[in-house]
């Protein structure tokens, strides 16, 4: 291992952030006897099943089967990877991360500081919200009964942090400005914008305010909706254009269009549980879902829903529905996401609403369950596709139109991978589907399919010049400023041999969990398991194990990954004791494991076993004799099948011979 910083980091983390007020934030958590206990969010708890040990820093579900340290709980709960859980545990301790950047190291309070960046938009968001709850101008009191009448009452708009910005061009940048803000952090925050003879003025201005909240809850942009009265009082007054219906933040350090979606912090467990999310288009009309009780609605922030998008979700769950405004623009929309549901592991489907409909105005004229009516019978993107592209065809006789509808289709199929593989089950079956369509045999399907994909194959190739070559060329990489992602693998890098190790283990320590895949290891049995027994229950013989055991003669994946950490620890100078193994382990299945070891460890019954020492003896002596005896079979089988030299095969007889008398000579 590199520098101890990586772990120095995590250790402070993890020592400032108890567990139970950590998963306190937003579950009920109640002492029951030692331990604590609270509703599992990652399963539909009816009563608490997740157990909360304080003294251990853990938690468990005994029902999902999961558990874990803070880190991987925040992991879950948030959906986000390890540096993301990292920097919140972080932040909310108080504690600040080194910043490990090829670029100059940012400075607090500076326009490319994210923190710097997150506590402005944060104070901004409080202060619109407190405008628009007490200010006694009277826009503010419009804006109040306009809310009031759209269903954003107080308690609405406290939950989804509903504010209000004044009709001023300074108020977002002198609000910062005496906070001890820059005018250059409210331009880098997205809520000023520089003019083009010196200074700044608001970007929003005398619209209804809603704080834009990352799925970790931090405010990371505002977006601003204009309020039709004050539209007309501007209007008649100067003569201006209001501008957007809606307009969001821009792009900035904090905040990704093609990645955010909004309500995502409220909606994440409503999500999990249903095990479905409705993605909409606008803020109101998740409001509007939100109070009917669809708390699994979420939206897209001014842009087409994206492969990042859905990545996002599947974090969450692989069932998603798009709810399309009933108008011609949503029917474009719908059939632009049948590209998506090609390439993405998601259950997409396109539910497009009644002629002219938002969710917001469908949702207050009928029930939530007419939506979720409607949702549930909403066709997946290929289905929708299909279904407009045949509307009003007469496939046996409009062979022109046929022809040109199924190319549309599968010129989109051939874009994913799949396309490629003949044996993809998933293409077969839409395939199958396309040719039940258009009454075209599906085999037929795959030869064009095909073909498609050859003729682009062959373009790409025809169209190639030297240029190609040189754009293929290794290139010095551009010298910005490195994501969060590149400081962490700075701040959490490992040596090569570790990654080199870590790779083969199956990514024990680093595997990317945000995404969670979970190729989870074999789990322990047997001897491997008494031996880790033992090495949590005393870490002063883990230093001896360290030396004494080839990780070879472990029988699992688990097994070896975990032994891995521990040589990890004592590479670094660690104290070998669960706590350190704990905060070394990224992986899920590996932090799960620990846990259930030390849960054995606790509830056993006979507190008379041997000494850990004497154990652990035992333990060495059976890997051993089983490794001895591997290789007398194999040396047997070798006198066996080989035609040694006669005195070849003697040496190798008396070799065993002396193994034997050695192995029973008593000690």
């Amino acid at each position: 291992m590199s520098a101890p910083l990586d772990f120095d980091v995590k250790e402070r983390v993890r020592a400032a952030s108890d567990i139970v007020d950590v998963i306190g934030r937003d579950l009920e958590v109640r002492r029951q006897g030692r331990h604590f206990v609270a509703r599992c969010p990652f399963h539909n708890d009816t009563r608490p099943s997740m157990s909360v040990n304080q003294e251990r820093q853990t938690w468990k579900c005994w029902v999902c089967d999961i558990g874990g340290d803070v880190f991987n709980f925040v992991m879950r709960r948030e959906g986000v990877d390890f540096p993301t859980a990292l920097r919140s545990l972080a932040d909310a301790a108080g504690i600040e991360l080194p910043e490990m950047r090829r670029s100059k190291k940012t400075q607090a309070g500076q326009p490319d500081d994210r923190p710097t960046l997150r506590e402005a938009l944060a104070l901004l968001a409080r202060a619109y919200q407190d405008h628009l709850a007490s200010s006694k101008d009277a826009d503010a009191a419009i804006v109040r009964n306009y809310a009031d009448r759209r269903g954003m009452n107080a308690s609405v708009r406290d939950r989804f942090g509903i504010g209000f910005a004044p009709q001023r061009w300074d108020f977002a940048i002198k609000t910062l400005r005496d906070a001890g803000y820059t005018t250059e952090v409210a331009v880098a925050a997205g809520v000023a914008i520089e003019r083009a003879s010196g200074g700044a003025y608001d970007r929003f201005r005398g619209r209804l305010m809603f704080p834009i909240i990352a799925a970790t809850g931090e405010v990371i942009s505002m977006g601003g909706r204009i309020i039709p009265e004050i539209v007309q009082q501007t209007a008649a007054a100067d003569g201006n254009e209001p501008g957007a219906k809606y307009i969001n933040g821009p792009e900035t350090l904090l905040f990704r269009k093609s990645r955010e979606l909004y309500g995502l912090n409220l909606a994440r467990d409503a999500i999990r549980h249903g095990g479905e999310a409705l993605i909409m288009e606008g803020y109101t009309d998740v409001i509007a879902a939100h109070l009917a009780g669809l708390e699994n609605a979420v939206a897209v922030l001014g842009t087409a829903l994206t492969a990042d998008h859905v990545r996002v979700l599947k974090r969450y769950t692989r069932r998603a529905v798009l709810v399309l405004d009933g108008d011609d623009a949503g029917r474009r929309r719908a059939d632009e996401v049948l590209n998506l549901f090609v390439k993405a592991d998601l259950d997409l489907r396109v539910l497009t609403l009644p002629e002219g409909a938002d969710p917001a105005d469908f949702l207050a004229q009928n029930s939530a369950g007419a939506m979720k009516s409607l949702t549930s019978e909403a066709p997946d993107a290929i289905d929708h596709r299909l279904a407009r592209l045949s509307q009003g065809l007469d496939v046996k006789s409009d062979t022109h139109a046929v022809s040109e509808a199924i190319d549309s289709v599968l010129r989109v199929l051939a874009e994913s991978p799949a396309a490629r593989d003949p044996d993809d089950l998933k293409m077969a079956h839409m395939l199958e589907r396309i040719g039940r369509r258009f009454e075209v045999d599906s085999d037929r399907l795959r030869r064009r399919l095909k073909s498609i994909v050859d003729q682009r194959k062959s373009s790409g190739s025809s169209r190639r010049t030297h240029s190609d070559a040189i754009s293929q060329a290794p290139t010095k990489r551009a010298q910005t400023p490195s994501t969060w992602d590149d400081e962490a693998a700075a701040l959490l890098g490992l040596d090569a041999a570790v990654n080199e190790r870590n790779a083969s283990f199956g990514h024990a320590n680093h595997a990317p969990t945000g995404d969670r895949s979970d190729s989870k290891p074999s789990a322990l049995t047997g001897i491997d398991r008494e031996l880790f027994e033992v090495l949590i229950e005393s870490p002063a013989i883990a230093a001896t194990a360290v030396e004494a055991i080839d990780p070879q003669w472990l029988d699992s994946d688990m097994g070896r990954m975990l032994f891995s950490a521990y040589q990890d620890l004592e590479l670094a100078g660690r104290e070998l004791d669960v706590d350190s193994l704990l905060t070394l382990i990224e992986n899920d299945a590996l932090k799960m494991q620990i846990v259930r070891l030390q849960d054995r460890i606790d509830a056993r019954e006979a507190p008379g076993l041997s000494d850990p020492e004497t154990r652990y003896s035992a333990i060495v002596l059976r890997y051993r004799e089983r490794e001895f005896a591997a290789e007398e079979s194999r040396q047997i089988e070798r006198l066996k099948e080989a035609a040694l030299p006669e005195d070849e095969e003697v040496a190798l007889l008396e070799q065993l011979i002396a193994a034997q008398r050695l192995r029973h000579t008593p000690t």
